[in-house]
């Protein structure tokens, strides 16, 4: 059979002609020719690592070969308007690929919405495959099923849509004989009508004797390609494992002499160049006879096009998950408000009964040093009367945050400051409020000095009256044109609080979540029914804008209803700039997603962008603050301008 001829292409279901693929220096498939025609079984057969999932990946258009061509079902998969992948095409993945929250249900309905199917049809199918597949009541959960209905399932939602060519990936591992048996004998009636074709991949090889045609694979290489019965026949022994042993030592024999002649040409003449190695066996041949396709256009365009139906069965599916796990939906909602209620009720707040010790030595009258601590405010500060040792120590043993000390003279040093014109050094010195403050925490501190400032300010006033100005600066702050005059740490860092909520939920969420579906098969499998990526990441915004709009509104709430933060802007504003941060932090969960294959690497990048952030993004403290050469690499981070416009 000519493998370039049109009409020997359209009456196979698989034609593969010097189909080579590598990663880096390894080899995965090595000069393959392989033919499935129509309305047969082919067994692809051999070890685990020989190339089987690759090549299964490769007609799926998966994966692109380097050189040679695959044809299914007459075009190239992936080729613009061919439904490979999609509906023409059933594929069952090595992994189970099902999720675990869906009932049997419920996947048969995901699956028929991807493919395009009525309800009727879906049902029709449904009531169909139950009954073939001797399923399980169709109400029961996935993950309450045993590993052989799962299998049963899988098979199931490969053969929904009743595709022209189905692949499935080793589908009989660690499943029972009896289960294995039923499932050969569907498929030997499954293609009886010739309509359908099958690739079953499986390394149980003495299974493969119900296939039309067996394909004997190694190290990426087809050594043959027949009957079963006939390659049994042709040489001379009992089970097709044995004509794969001698089929592999025939090989390695054949390797090994090859090599050998090599070197000794090599020896006797270094410079002449090996014809083994430079003149490929079969791909010049190939690439005269490949086949052109033309692409056309508006198909290509349209193919482009995300597919409303499938965008919606995504979203479906997305929702029905999140129905059957109550717990997980109370975490996403719930974790918002306790972040920004804890940052509310713990950061920014004023510090209280603080223990301050007094050291009052002051013996004059009237007592000013009493005054000054009458206006002191005691709900922040608590006033212990020590000697001064004991109170130095007791400052150093941790027990207070400060000294004040009030020398033996305060009252007449300070008098004689307010109404002499001349006071020398020591007088000064006297009238003066001395303090010692545990500077290790600056906070704390600061606190301490206002609330001593605030008191000396009042006694002043109670003291000289109209004439209490000329103890105070000559610095009038007036009303400040944002803001209030007393600001509050709280309000600072709410905004880009509550974006950081927005954003790291976002983030973690369709990280863990991509790569947790993309490890169990389940991407690969949407993918393989016709789903785009584009598809995929839309499916995802909009359904997580859902749940991200509620936790936007209750973030809000707790925020401006419960907590009091001011807000002096638009509403909707500030809602719609919420909503922004919240998708940029879907954006970088997907670029997460594709970049790791695990969920614990995908979790550690998660957690190790969030600190350096917050501090970047000047959330904690203004980007005024940080030097120039790490200010240019906050100006790039995506909440530095959202939080300060917010």
């Amino acid at each position: 059979m000519d493998p370039a001829a049109p009409s020997d292409i359209s009456q196979s279901a698989i034609e593969c002609r010097g189909a080579c693929m590598s990663y880096g220096k390894l080899n995965i498939l090595d000069n393959l020719n392989l033919t499935l025609p129509q309305g047969q079984i082919y067994g692809l057969l051999g070890p685990s690592g020989c190339g089987k999932t690759a090549l299964v990946r490769c007609i799926l258009g998966r994966l692109r070969i380097s050189k040679g061509q695959i044809t299914v079902l007459g075009k190239p998969p992936a080729f613009p308007g061919h439904e490979v992948p999609g509906r023409m095409v059933g594929y069952m993945p090595q992994e189970l690929a099902l999720y675990n929250e869906f009932t049997i249900n419920d996947t048969f309905w995901f699956f028929g919405r991807i493919h395009g199917l009525t309800s009727k049809d879906i049902e029709a199918r449904i009531s169909f495959l139950v009954d073939c597949l001797d399923l399980p009541d169709k109400t029961e959960l996935v993950k309450h099923l045993s590993g052989g209905q799962k299998r049963r399932v899988s098979l199931g939602a490969a053969l929904l849509q009743e595709p022209q060519l189905l692949l499935l990936d080793e589908p009989t591992v660690g499943v029972d004989p009896v289960l294995r048996a039923r499932i050969w004998q569907h498929l030997v009636d499954v293609v009886k009508d010739g309509k359908v074709s099958v690739v079953i991949t499986t390394h149980y090889i003495e299974e493969a004797r119900h296939a039309n045609l067996v394909g004997l694979m190694r190290n990426g290489n087809l050594l043959a390609e027949s009957p079963p019965d006939y390659l049994i026949r042709f040489h001379d022994v009992s089970t097709l494992e044995n004509v794969f042993l001698k089929l592999c030592k025939a090989c390695d024999h054949s390797s090994a002499k090859i090599a050998t002649v090599i070197r000794q040409k090599k020896k006797l003449n270094p410079r002449e160049k090996n014809e083994d190695e430079t003149a490929p066996i079969l791909h010049g041949d190939i690439e005269k006879k490949k086949l052109e396709f033309k692409v056309d256009w508006k198909l290509w365009m349209k193919s482009l096009l995300p597919k409303w139906r499938k965008i919606a069965a995504l979203m479906m599916k997305t929702f029905t998950r999140i129905r059957r796990m109550p717990g997980f939906v109370c975490f996403q909602f719930l974790l918002p408000v306790i972040q920004i209620s804890l940052i509310c009720l713990c950061i920014g707040g004023n510090p209280k009964d603080l223990p301050v010790a007094v050291v009052n030595n002051d013996t004059g009258e009237p007592g000013l040093s009493q005054q000054v601590l009458w206006h002191l405010d005691n709900n922040t500060i608590i006033q212990i009367h020590l000697n001064q040792s004991d109170a130095i120590k007791g400052v150093r043993d941790g027990k207070y945050w400060g000294v004040i000390g009030f020398g033996a003279n305060f009252t007449r040093d300070f008098l004689s400051r307010a109404t002499q014109k001349i006071v020398d050094e020591h007088a000064v010195n006297g009238g003066s409020v001395h303090v010692w403050l545990d500077m290790t925490d600056q906070q704390i501190a600061f606190t301490i000095k206002l609330k001593l400032q605030e008191a000396f300010e009042g006694f002043v006033k109670d003291i000289l009256g109209n004439y209490s100005y000329l103890a105070s600066l000559p610095v009038k702050f007036e009303e400040p044109i944002y803001g209030n005059k007393h600001p509050d740490f709280t309000i600072f860092i709410a905004p880009g609080a509550i974006l950081s909520i927005t954003f790291f939920l976002a983030v973690g969420l369709t990280a863990l979540s991509f790569v947790i579906e993309q490890k169990e098969g389940l991407l690969d499998r949407g993918w393989v029914a016709g789903v785009s990526s584009l598809e995929v990441m839309l499916a995802h915004i909009f359904s997580h804008l859902v749940t991200m709009t509620i936790q936007i509104i209750l973030l809000l709430v707790f925020t401006f209803l419960v907590f009091k933060i001011p807000n002096e802007g638009s509403l909707p504003l500030i809602g719609f700039l919420i909503l922004l941060q919240g998708i940029t932090g879907i954006s970088l969960g997907l670029v997460i997603s594709a970049a790791f294959d695990d969920e614990q690497s995908a979790a550690q990048v998660s957690l190790g962008i969030f600190y350096p952030n917050i501090v970047l993004s000047g959330i904690i403290w203004p980007i005024e603050c940080i030097p120039y050469p790490l200010r240019y690499i906050s100006l790039i981070l995506p909440q530095t301008y959202a939080s300060e416009g917010l």
